[in-house]
C-alpha cells in the first residue's frame, strides 16, 4: 500500500505541533482518529516515526527523513491542482492557431492581441496559409484550429467546419498605375493585367474566369503568387501587378495615396463580385480543446461579425468612384 495525501498531511501537522491534541484539533478530527491516521502511515511505511511521552511528541530522525519527502510531495500536489485549475481556467497552455494570409491580418492576429489581455500566460503561435495547407496540419495535430476560406475543405471529414460570414475582395493597383487615375476597371481588362493574388481557391478561378468570359480552364494572369500581405503589397508598389484583395488591408497606403482602389463596374452590387471568401472556423471534431482553445473560438464568434461589417464597409463601390 501507498500512504495517503491526507496521512501525510497529518504527518506534517504532527511535526509542527508536536502534540496529539492540538495537530489533531488541526486537522477537524477526533484525537483518537488522528492517532489512527498516524498509526496507519507508520504500519504502511513499516518505520516509527515519533516517539511519544505524557507531555509531547517528538519526530525521529527516520521520521525527519520522511517528513521532507512528504513535504515535497504535498507541494507537488498543490502545484498539479493549481496547474489544472488555471489550465480550467484558460490562464494557462499552448494554442497553435492557423489563418488564412488575408484573414490573419483582418481578423485573426488582432482577436489574439485582444486574447493575449486575458490570457496573459497563454502561449500562441499563428501560421499564416492557404486553407488545404493549414487543413493537412490540423490533420497532423500541428495546429489546433484554423480561420480560413472554406471554399476548397471538404465537408465530410473528422472536423467541424463553422461558419463565420464573408468577405470580399477587389482589385487595387499602385499610385503609378495607368489604371489609378481612372478608379475603375472593366472586368474584361483584367485577362490583360499582371495579378498579384495569395492562393485562390479553385471555385473562385472558375467563378473569375466565368466573370471576363473566360473558360474554367483559361489560367489566371497570376505573375506572383504569395501567402505574405507584406510581400505583395511590396511587389504591387513596386511593379505594374494590380493585386487582388480587400482594401481593408492596406488602408494606411490607400490613405497616403500609395495604393488605389479599383471599382470594378461589373461587380455592383456586391453580391456580383465573385471574389468573395467564405470564412469559416475549423477544428478536429473529436478532440477536446482545452478551456484557453474555448474561449479564443467564443471570442472569435463575438469579433467576427463586426470586423467584416467593417471589411465590408472600406469596400468602394463604382458609384464611389471620382
Amino acid at each position: 500500500m501507498q500512504p495517503t495525501f491526507k496521512e501525510l498531511q497529518h504527518l506534517v501537522i504532527l511535526a509542527e505541533e508536536c502534540h496529539f491534541a492540538r495537530a489533531a484539533q488541526r486537522a477537524f478530527l477526533s484525537q483518537s482518529a488522528f492517532s489512527r491516521s498516524i498509526g496507519a502511515l507508520e504500519a504502511t511505511l513499516g518505520l516509527r516515526l515519533f516517539d511519544r511521552d505524557s507531555r509531547r511528541v517528538y519526530i525521529t530522525a527516520d521520521g525527519e527523513r520522511i517528513l521532507k519527502l512528504a513535504r515535497r510531495t504535498l507541494a507537488s500536489a498543490t502545484d498539479l491542482a493549481r496547474e489544472a485549475q488555471l489550465l480550467r481556467d484558460g490562464e494557462v497552455g499552448h494554442l497553435a492557431i492557423g489563418s488564412g494570409p488575408y484573414t490573419s491580418s483582418m481578423l485573426t492576429a488582432p482577436i489574439i492581441s485582444a486574447a493575449r489581455r486575458s490570457f496573459r500566460n497563454v502561449q500562441f503561435r499563428l501560421d499564416v496559409d492557404h486553407s488545404t495547407a493549414l487543413l493537412k496540419r490540423l490533420e497532423d495535430e500541428e495546429i489546433h484550429v484554423f480561420l480560413s476560406d472554406v471554399h476548397e475543405i471538404p465537408a465530410n471529414g473528422p472536423w467541424a467546419i463553422e461558419r463565420l460570414g464573408s468577405y470580399h475582395s477587389t482589385v487595387l493597383c499602385g499610385a503609378g498605375h495607368e489604371l489609378a487615375a481612372r478608379g475603375t476597371l472593366d472586368i474584361a481588362q483584367l485577362p490583360q493585367l499582371e495579378l498579384a493574388s495569395v492562393h485562390i481557391p479553385l471555385p473562385l478561378r472558375q467563378r473569375l474566369a466565368q466573370a471576363w468570359g473566360g473558360t474554367q480552364s483559361q489560367p489566371l494572369p497570376i505573375v506572383f503568387e504569395c501567402e505574405s500581405v507584406a510581400a505583395l503589397r511590396d511587389f504591387v508598389l513596386h511593379s505594374d501587378a494590380v493585386v487582388i484583395a480587400p482594401p481593408a488591408l492596406f488602408q494606411h497606403e490607400l490613405a497616403c495615396g500609395l495604393l488605389a482602389q479599383l471599382a470594378v463596374r461589373q461587380w455592383s452590387p456586391v453580391e456580383r463580385n465573385p471574389m468573395r471568401v467564405d470564412l469559416g472556423m475549423v477544428w478536429l471534431a473529436d478532440r477536446t480543446p482545452t478551456s484557453a482553445m474555448r474561449m479564443l473560438m467564443e471570442l472569435v464568434r463575438q469579433e467576427a461579425g463586426p470586423r467584416l461589417h467593417e471589411v465590408a464597409r472600406l469596400l468602394r463601390q463604382p458609384g464611389d468612384a471620382a
